[in-house]
C-alpha cells in the first residue's frame, strides 16, 4: 500500500506535470494543517524545492496573526524554502461578507506575485470541494458555480493550481500525523457565525452518516457541471460576439432581441464577464431585459445596482461604472 508521502506527491507531480515551463512556485501557506501537508510535500521533492516560495498573507483581522507569520516562517527557513510575507487590508466593503472581503485581499495580493511560467499552489481538498458546491447550490447557483473550484486556472500573469482537490480530508490529517507536522489551529474555523464552517461541523458529517461517499459523489457532479458549463460558455460567446460593440462595450439591442429570453440571459452574462463586473442574480437579469432592453426606442431607463448603472441608449445596451 502506498505511503501519504507517496500518495501526497504523486498527485502534485501529476497536477504540475501538465505546465510545460515551470519558473517559479508560490505556495499559498496559512500554517493550517493542509498548507503545511501541501508545502512539506512539495519541499520533499528535490526538482521542485529550489523553485518555492511559501506566502503568508497577513490578514490582520486576528491578534494572533503575528505570532502565526513568525510560526510559518521558521517552518518555511527550517526547510531551506523562501518565505514571504504579505499584508493586506481585509476589512469588508459594501456588499462583501467577512469570508468574502479576506478572501478577495488575499487572492489580490497573490495575483500580483505571479509573472509567466509561475504557479500558485493553494491546498483545498476534496471537502473544501463538497463544502463550496452545496453553497453554491444553497445560493441558487447556475453551472458555473455548481462546477466548484476549478483544479487549474489561468490567474494573473500566470497560474492557480491546487494539487490535493481529489484527495480526502483524512488523507491530509493522516499525512500530517505520520510525519510529525506542526500546525496551527485559526479559531475562526470553529466559529458557526460562518456558512462553510457551519456546514463542515453541524450538516456534512450528519450527511456523511448517510452517504459516506458523499465528498466523491459530488465532486464527480462538478465535473459534469464544469465540462457542461465548458460547452456552455463557447455558445455563449458566439452568440455574444454577434451582439458586442467592441469599441464602445454595449450591446445591440435589436440583434439582442433576436435570441430567445434564454439565450438573452446566457448573454447578459458573458457580458458581465467580459465588463469584469460581480455576477448578477436571475432576478436582475430579468430586470434588465424587461425594464431596459424591453423599454420604447424614445425612452432612456436607468438601472443601478451597486456602483454600475445600466442604461439604454436608442438601440444599445450599455452601463457605466463609479
Amino acid at each position: 500500500m502506498k505511503s501519504s508521502r507517496l500518495k501526497i506527491q504523486d498527485e502534485i507531480i501529476a497536477a504540475l506535470a501538465v505546465f510545460s515551463e515551470l519558473n517559479h512556485i508560490y505556495i499559498g501557506y496559512s500554517g493550517g494543517v493542509d498548507s503545511h501537508v501541501l508545502l512539506d510535500s512539495c519541499a520533499s521533492l528535490p526538482e521542485l524545492k529550489l523553485k518555492i516560495t511559501a506566502v503568508y498573507i497577513h490578514h490582520g483581522l486576528q491578534k494572533e496573526a503575528d505570532d502565526w507569520a513568525s510560526h510559518c516562517r521558521k517552518i518555511a527557513e527550517k526547510k531551506g524554502i523562501s518565505f514571504l510575507e504579505i499584508r493586506v487590508d481585509a476589512k469588508k466593503t459594501n456588499g462583501e461578507s467577512p469570508e468574502e472581503s479576506a478572501r478577495n485581499a488575499r487572492y489580490s495580493a497573490f495575483k500580483n506575485l505571479l509573472h509567466q511560467n509561475d504557479v500558485l499552489l493553494i491546498a483545498q481538498h476534496r471537502e473544501d470541494q463538497l463544502e463550496t458546491v452545496l453553497l453554491q447550490l444553497f445560493r441558487g447557483s447556475g453551472l458555473k458555480g455548481l462546477a466548484g473550484i476549478p483544479e487549474k486556472m489561468f490567474f494573473g500573469a500566470g497560474w492557480l493550481c491546487r494539487p490535493l482537490l481529489n484527495l480526502s480530508k483524512a488523507e491530509i490529517d493522516t499525512y500530517a500525523v505520520e510525519n510529525e507536522l506542526v500546525w496551527i489551529e485559526d479559531p475562526s474555523n470553529r466559529s458557526l457565525i460562518y456558512d462553510r464552517n457551519f456546514l463542515r461541523q453541524e450538516i456534512i458529517p450528519h450527511l456523511k452518516k448517510r452517504w459516506q461517499s458523499l465528498d466523491k459523489t459530488v465532486a464527480r457532479t462538478a465535473t459534469h457541471c464544469a465540462e457542461a458549463e465548458t460547452l456552455l460558455s463557447k455558445i455563449a460567446q458566439i452568440e455574444f460576439e454577434t451582439v458586442f460593440n467592441f469599441d464602445n462595450k454595449t450591446l445591440n439591442i435589436p440583434q439582442l432581441l433576436t435570441y430567445s429570453q434564454t439565450e438573452q440571459r446566457l448573454i447578459l452574462r458573458q457580458w458581465f464577464e467580459v465588463l469584469g463586473l460581480k455576477m448578477p442574480s436571475q432576478d436582475f437579469l430579468q430586470r434588465i431585459l424587461s425594464e431596459v432592453v424591453g423599454a420604447k426606442n424614445d425612452r432612456h431607463p436607468l438601472l443601478h445596482k451597486k456602483g454600475v448603472t445600466f442604461c439604454r441608449n436608442k438601440q444599445s445596451l450599455g452601463y457605466s461604472q463609479k
